[in-house]
């Protein structure tokens, strides 16, 4: 049955125009950001590239991908990465909204004995569709870096910072796998706070505030002591105690929101499959 539902997602996904233009709005971010990265580097443009300009002066492919942040494009990853609740809603969870809309939870009238089962199976394929969709689309970024930047092997000078940072040296001494690594947790940690919005969509009756609430919770991750950007960016001067707090701290509160979504949203439909 999660196979079923997870084609039946898809496929809505497919045959919505706004799921589509919001998949393609984040794919020009992407690219956008990564041609900025290469315009920075190779000023002259194709006069320049790669001819002429020493490896040690182009920004290795890893530092230059999408996640990393370090190029002119930087206001791009803000951009995708801050407001990621809203592009997660308007590509698929816009249609939860739109069910519950006046205070009708379309699974208030699912049968109480299969209400747990279909809840987890649709949790489940939120995490699975947005964990595979980031992973896509920072990996295919990854690619095109890879690409554009085969031939550089310049960290901008973030060598003297990794004297200070175990976790900034490892990500310098295997910068490839580095942010492969970062790519999967980041795309899972995505993947888990769609099922946060999906909860949340779900369980506030008034389904408008389901975007500010989703939002604000998301800035307010990021804003913490132990900022959520802390495991979604590679290549910054922190260390390991920063990184596994920001990544235990969001665990931590994507665990609390669900728990408390799940008994929320059970205690309604009992409330109304037994008025």
């Amino acid at each position: 049955e999660v196979y079923s539902m997870l084609l039946s997602e898809i496929s809505a996904i497919i045959s919505s125009r706004r799921s589509k233009r919001t998949i393609l709005i984040c794919v020009l971010i992407v690219l956008l950001a990564e041609f900025l990265a290469w315009q920075s580097n190779f000023p002259g443009l194709f006069q320049l590239y790669p001819n002429g300009i020493p490896s040690k002066e182009i920004i290795n492919p890893p530092t230059a991908a999408f996640l990393a942040g370090n190029s002119s494009g930087q206001f791009l990853q803000i951009i995708l990465i801050w407001f990621m609740p809203i592009f997660i809603i308007m590509i698929t969870l816009q249609r939860i909204i739109e069910r519950t809309h006046g205070g009708s939870n379309y699974l208030l009238s699912t049968r109480m004995g299969t209400l747990d089962k279909f809840f987890v199976r649709s949790e489940l394929v939120q995490f699975f569709i947005f964990s595979t969709f980031y992973m896509i689309l920072f990996g295919c970024d990854f690619v095109v870096a890879i690409i554009l930047f085969h031939k550089g092997t310049s960290f901008m000078g973030m060598e003297d910072s990794a004297k200070y940072s175990h976790l900034l040296h490892l990500e310098i001494e295997h910068p490839y796998v580095a942010y492969i690594l970062f790519v999967i947790i980041v795309s899972l940690a995505f993947g888990l706070f769609s099922v946060v919005i999906y909860v949340l969509a779900l369980s506030i009756r008034k389904t408008i505030l389901v975007y500010p609430i989703s939002l604000g919770l998301w800035i307010f991750m990021i804003a913490l002591p132990y900022s959520s950007s802390y495991f979604t960016q590679p290549f910054i001067e922190y260390d390991w105690n920063e990184y596994i707090g920001s990544l235990i701290s969001f665990l931590l509160i994507c665990v609390v929101v669900i728990t408390i979504g799940n008994v929320v949203i059970r205690l309604r439909s009992k409330h109304v499959y037994f008025k």
